[in-house]
């Protein structure tokens, strides 16, 4: 019986056909489970948002049956109106918790420096 053993010939490339196969498979697993984390990721997050929307949705029902549905009926806002001595639609109440719009495009621009 002849015994047969396999031996690279050389060749003037880097890799030979083992080391090549060992790199492409070291590859394919490394975006296999990159994609998989990514995929992952992406699972967690949508399971996050939806877990939000439900506790919102939740939290709007209990203040719709409280009696609830405008930002000025809620008792820590009135005790602010009566604190300030103004109304809900006032030139103070306004003034204190609006907030303005700024075009920041040029700052922006110069990369945030002033």
């Amino acid at each position: 019986m002849r015994k047969y053993e396999y031996t690279e010939r050389q060749t003037v490339a880097m890799l030979g056909r083992r080391g090549f196969l060992k790199v492409v498979g070291v590859t394919a697993l490394a975006f296999g489970v990159t994609g998989y984390a990514v995929v992952d990721l992406l699972q967690r997050r949508h399971d996050v948002i939806k877990a939000r929307q439900a506790g919102l949705y939740r939290d709007d029902k209990i203040c719709q049956k409280n009696g609830l549905t405008n930002s000025h009926q809620n008792p820590s806002v009135q005790r602010f109106y009566v604190d300030m001595k103004t109304e809900p639609v006032g030139g103070l109440a306004h003034d204190l918790l609006h907030t303005h719009y700024y075009p920041r495009s040029q700052l922006a621009a110069m990369g945030g420096k002033h």
